[in-house]
């Protein structure tokens, strides 16, 4: 099941890709992309979560290739969102 989902940012690109290039290779993931696109995978607790994402000016759009039934989309977007907008280096948690 796909998932798609824009999230605008406000932090400079570069900096919103190196917060999240360490957040999902801190936990155990992969991350490989630039300030334009690029792919990820994020294990979670029920399996791995997978997608890509481009960049438009300030807004990311993500699509979520593959994902365990758990976490629903919506959760996804929530983490994602949550995380980028904080100021503080937090963990991505899907749990």
């Amino acid at each position: 099941m796909a998932c798609y989902f824009t999230i605008s940012v406000e932090q400079p690109i570069e900096s919103l890709i190196e917060k999240a290039r360490n957040g999902i290779t801190s936990n155990g993931g992969t991350f490989d992309g630039d300030i334009k696109r690029g792919t990820y995978s994020i294990p979670v607790p029920t399996g791995t979560i997978k997608g890509n994402y481009t960049v438009t000016d300030q807004k990311i759009a993500f699509e979520i290739t593959a994902k365990p039934a758990l976490p629903t989309c919506k959760r996804i977007e929530k983490e994602l969102s949550d995380y980028l907008s904080s100021g503080q280096a937090d963990r991505l948690s899907f749990e």
